[in-house]
């Protein structure tokens, strides 16, 4: 009998829920429109308060705070006065060249390689920085390229420069 009764208060709960949403969303669309506005005419007075902008100068750099050098910065335009006429000496801009790029070998193993039948092509396994890649010979991967393959050698060119890897065995 206590279920009975419990059933009928929690199906009551959920009816009033459902009537609330139904109730909201027929009221939205069958509601008039019409917004009432009540404007009252009356003189305000705004006072707004006026904030100054904080100005400051920026001072000359003498120290490149990246490269760790102490340059010697000049006017540009410098204007020295003389009695009678006023010279403008242009002075020349200092053009700091970039570093060159330092590029690193990666971590390269030789794996072997499979010779096809017809098309005369060796398949190169290598493992370059833990990823590994199928090349052909004169083949671009990562910026490396290899240019002489054998049983248990290959040549591979990475910035200009050659070096050679030998097979590496399992065993």
């Amino acid at each position: 009998m206590t279920k009975k009764k419990i059933n009928i208060v929690l199906i009551i709960i959920v009816l009033g829920l459902w009537g609330a949403v139904g109730y909201k969303t027929i009221t939205q669309y069958f509601s008039s429109k019409d917004l009432i506005v009540n404007i009252d005419k009356t003189d305000y007075k705004l006072n707004l308060n006026v904030i100054d902008k904080d100005t400051f100068l920026l001072g000359k750099i003498s120290r490149d705070p990246f490269l760790n050098k102490q340059y010697q910065i000049t006017d540009p335009f410098e204007i020295k006065q003389s009695p009678q006429i006023a010279i403008l000496e242009v002075s020349p801009k200092i053009v700091v060249s970039k570093p060159k790029e330092i590029m690193h070998w990666p971590s390269i193993s030789y794996h072997g390689y499979i010779k096809s039948n017809g098309k005369n092509q060796e398949l190169i396994l290598l493992k370059i920085d833990g990823k590994l890649f199928r090349v052909r010979k004169n083949d671009i991967v990562q910026k490396l390229t290899v240019k002489e393959v054998s049983n248990d050698s290959i040549e591979v060119i990475f910035n200009q420069e050659k070096r050679f890897f030998n097979l590496k065995r399992s065993k």
